[in-house]
């Protein structure tokens, strides 16, 4: 459950941070980050997410200044309020294997840099999935390396993600080192699957849709850079809305992608 914690852990920051990564113009070279706010003029977009665009809509992108540190939180939250469920899955012992988040949380922060004449978007986070169960019957455990945590609740490590050499994609991975979560699986009916699992790699978004990050499995997988116990390929399925501040006084807005 921790490697599916720690992936879509990564999930999350990774959407959040793609999320406000954006091309500034078609012969920009690189993205930067917008967050979506209400500005009362159109044309934008009719939503609070930067999703639909309308000629009358009241919100519109508004530029992150370059070098100006934002608060980040991430959830698992549908534009429409709903709750998406993250999935992790790899075969394991023999057996297809899923993990399921049911939330996830997520915060850190992110900036708008340049090196040359590339623009892009970084930062770090952690992220926390809670309701965390798995197939065949296993309970599934945190461990942060000292053994059995909490159960139903997996915490990544500190993760960092760029937007840089990426194109529209958000690559994330563990800040040092290469351990992006851990996690525990007992009472399996497949006995042969019971044990600690350490996820290791990187990941990058499937796509972005207004201010949400998608993830498919089928697209993760195919990547190829996660995996569980250094040697089995697995994908994750989620998808994670960012939203932004400056600071504590400020109510977070959505984070937006836009071409």
């Amino acid at each position: 459950m921790n490697g599916r914690r720690a992936i879509v852990g990564l999930c999350m920051l990774c959407a959040l941070l793609v999320s406000a990564f954006a091309a500034q113009s078609a012969s920009a070279v690189g993205t930067t980050a917008y967050t979506c706010k209400e500005t009362g003029k159109g044309p934008g977009f009719s939503d609070a997410h930067c999703k639909t665009a309308s000629e009358a809509g009241p919100f519109q992108h508004v530029a992150i200044t370059l070098n100006q540190t934002t608060e980040l939180s991430g959830s698992n939250e549908t534009t429409g309020g709903t709750k998406e469920n993250t999935l992790l899955k790899a075969t394991i012992a023999g057996s297809a294997f899923t993990l399921t988040g049911k939330t996830t949380s997520g915060s850190g922060w992110m900036t708008n840099a340049t090196e040359g004449e590339e623009m892009y978007a970084h930062g770090e986070g952690v992220i926390t999935y809670t309701e965390v169960t798995a197939s065949g019957g296993c309970k599934v455990f945190t461990d942060s390396g000292a053994g059995k945590g909490e159960e139903g609740v997996i915490h990544t490590e500190t993760l960092k993600a760029s937007t840089k050499g990426q194109g529209d994609a958000l690559k994330f991975e563990p800040k040092e080192g290469t351990v992006f979560a851990r996690f525990l699986l007992e009472g399996c009916t497949n006995t042969g699957i019971n044990g600690t699992y350490t996820v290791t790699g990187s990941v990058k978004t499937s796509s972005i849709t207004g201010a949400t990050s998608n993830f498919t499995h089928a697209n993760t997988t195919e990547q190829n850079t996660l995996k569980l116990n250094g040697t089995i390929k697995a994908g994750i399925e989620g998808i994670l809305t960012l939203k932004s501040r400056l600071n504590s006084s400020e109510a977070y807005t959505a984070l937006a992608a836009t071409t």
